[in-house]
């Protein structure tokens, strides 16, 4: 009786061993998950992922208008009604609008379908208000945040709107220097040119 005795209990500590190395594999691989995960997740997005807007130096009016003539290439067409720092100012206030409508995660809960008649006058206000005042890449851009807005009413998506924000958001940044933000996107192509003409 006591062979058996012996037998289950060298049986039961054979099987907690077991276990306990069934565990110890599981919690390496979970961790080991996790570390690769978060490792791997942290360089998608160090790489990828959005620059700091602390990391850009945005350019002053002077330095636009220097790449404006080292270039060749205008990015506005002020007249004496509308004078560069009103293009500018529209600008703000399309980047304002948009953080009022999509910032801070409210992008989740916009519904296109019940903003059509508004996108549809925000669309002809960047048509009417910007984009004559506009050339080079900037009208690039403002005309590439038009196309969106109507990709928006047509697909009922809110997506082509995030991109219509970000663009505003760094021609913000870009040409007014608007320092509240933490993101840049570099979206524009009125960075890749400003960065060619420097």
């Amino acid at each position: 009786m006591e062979k058996t005795d012996l037998d289950r209990t060298s049986s039961t500590k054979q099987d907690q061993r077991r276990s306990e190395n069934r565990r110890t594999i599981i919690l390496t691989l979970v961790l080991s998950f996790i570390f690769i995960g978060g490792f791997g997740t942290w360089g998608y997005y160090a790489v990828f992922g959005t620059k700091l807007a602390s990391d850009f130096d945005p350019p002053s009016n002077e330095e636009v208008l220097a790449a404006e003539k080292s270039s060749g290439t205008p990015i506005y067409k002020p007249t004496i009604e509308v004078p560069v720092t009103e293009i500018q100012k529209r600008l703000n206030v399309m980047h304002e609008y948009w953080n009022g409508e999509l910032g801070f995660d409210q992008w989740s809960n916009y519904k296109v379908g019940t903003h059509t008649k508004e996108l549809e006058m925000i669309a002809n206000d960047i048509q009417k208000d910007l984009l004559p005042y506009v050339a080079g890449p900037l009208k690039e851009d403002t005309e590439n945040a038009v196309a969106k807005i109507e990709s928006s009413l047509k697909s009922k998506s809110v997506e082509p709107l995030k991109g219509v924000h970000r663009i505003f958001h760094d021609l913000d940044i870009t040409l007014n220097g608007y320092k509240q933000a933490t993101d840049y996107w570099e979206v524009t192509e009125t960075w890749e040119w400003l960065q060619r003409a420097r």
